[in-house]
């Protein structure tokens, strides 16, 4: 896969340098050869974080011939999220190993016998991305199910 998550972020860095305005040269990327540029350009284009003019010379591949950084890109480089995280809707992100490590933490706390909570630990460990959302999704039901009295729960929690 040609997809590199820290050329994507030196990309945007680099267009943020010049915005408001388009770069029209671009700089030598270590380790990154004009296909996989070009791969990692259009990929941030198509999620909004640049913009870019695409040229195809002859019967090559399509090149870039201008690229900005927009908005939504200047944001995903903020700290803070930017005005996005201000004017839109705030996004909560739990990593997988965040995840994860919630879940082994329950299972070592349990009483269950050693046995159990090892082989339950390594399965958690184990699991895949979608597995590991799955099972999010059911414990999330599942607590809030167990949660006595839950109207009561949440009216305190909010009013905290």
């Amino acid at each position: 896969m040609k997809l590199e998550r820290g050329l994507q972020l030196k990309l945007l860095q680099t267009l943020s340098e010049v915005y408001p305005d388009s770069m029209r040269s671009f700089p030598v990327i270590e380790g990154a050869d004009l296909s996989t540029f070009t791969a990692n350009l259009w990929y941030l284009t198509e999620h909004g974080l640049a913009e870019a003019k695409w040229s195809r010379m002859l019967n090559g591949p399509p090149g870039p011939i201008s690229a900005r950084i927009t908005a939504a890109g200047l944001d995903f480089l903020a700290d803070d999220g930017g005005l996005s995280a201000i004017l839109g809707i705030v996004t909560v992100r739990l990593h997988e190993d965040t995840i994860k490590a919630l879940l082994v933490d329950q299972v070592e706390k349990s009483n269950a016998p050693a046995t159990v909570k090892t082989k339950l630990v390594d399965q958690i460990k184990s699991l895949p991305a979608e597995a590991t959302k799955a099972l999010t999704l059911e414990a999330i039901k599942a607590g809030l199910a167990n949660v006595p009295q839950f109207i009561d729960w949440l009216q305190t929690t909010l009013a905290s």
